[in-house]
């Protein structure tokens, strides 16, 4: 697994903006990123007579004012325009183009802003989380960047070894403790047999720690699986649940599980980790 060097900010120019950038740094000081690249896309068809005017008593084009808007955020925040930050505007609101040239810029981690009291709805995010075929990060507007305790949901999906090589790599770059974490859910198929819960339960756990144990040999990670009953709430909840428990910073998944088979659908437990009232940073692996 490569280190995360190229990485990318979805800017919305509103104060979110700085909000991320300042997690942004603190991430760099631990990861060291080489290169920022912070994309806008312009989202309207038509000037208004006030922004045409405007733009004419400054004698600059919108992409040039947004352009200055943006580079005076960053220098705020970094204390100069540095090189191995670059800045993209996207000229008109066509959002396949977007996610397109995106996509074939091969981003190590994309950040967007998640947020909550500050204005927005949360569309574009939700657009790029279905859309964008890079790592992505969800950061909540509250989040701090700090990495003390990673949580990693598993299902022992397909997707289970690329997630546990992503959380070991953030785990050592920032020598935090690492928790991977199975959710054991007893399907419908044993309602029958309730009287029996227990015994379904430690074989179901039994289960997953070998699974475990094969995985640990193959990925070469350390550690042991936390197990947690989900009973009648989705999975996404329990993990929640159990992240705010452990006081995590990060919770790393991947965007599908064993039961997301679309490529233009994101998982259910997903869905429910990313969603407006969680308040915890959540790493989307690819």
């Amino acid at each position: 697994m490569k280190n995360l060097n190229k990485i990318a900010l979805a800017a919305d120019l509103t104060e979110m903006d700085e909000k991320m950038l300042h997690f942004i740094k603190g991430y760099d000081s631990l990861f060291d990123f080489e290169e920022l690249h912070i994309i806008h896309q312009i989202e309207i068809e038509e000037l208004s007579e006030d922004l045409e005017h405007l733009l004419q008593k400054k004698n600059k084009s919108l992409e040039e004012l947004i352009r200055e808007e943006i580079e005076s955020t960053v220098i705020e925040v970094f204390g100069s325009l540095k090189p191995s930050i670059h800045i993209y505007i996207q000229p008109k609101p066509d959002f396949s183009e977007l996610v397109t040239w995106i996509n074939n810029s091969q981003f190590d981690l994309f950040f967007l802003g998640k947020k909550k009291s500050l204005e927005g709805t949360g569309i574009f995010s939700s657009k790029m989380v279905r859309l964008l075929s890079c790592n992505l990060i969800l950061v909540p507007e509250t989040a701090k960047p700090l990495i003390s305790k990673i949580l990693t949901p598993i299902d022992f999906s397909s997707y289970t070894q690329r997630v546990l090589e992503v959380s070991e790599l953030i785990a050592k770059n920032t020598k935090s403790e690492f928790i991977p974490l199975h959710v054991l859910k007893i399907g419908i198929h044993y309602f029958p047999f309730f009287g029996y819960e227990k015994k379904i339960q430690k074989t179901l756990q039994k289960e997953a720690d070998s699974k475990f144990e094969k995985l640990k040999k193959k990925v070469k990670i350390q550690g042991n699986l936390l197990s947690i009953i989900a009973e009648e709430e989705p999975i996404g909840v329990a993990i929640f649940k159990k992240a705010k428990e452990l006081k995590v910073d990060l919770i790393i998944i991947s965007k599908k599980g064993k039961s997301d088979d679309s490529d233009l659908l994101i998982g259910s437990v997903a869905e429910n980790l990313i969603a407006n009232d969680k308040n915890i940073s959540v790493a989307i692996i690819q």
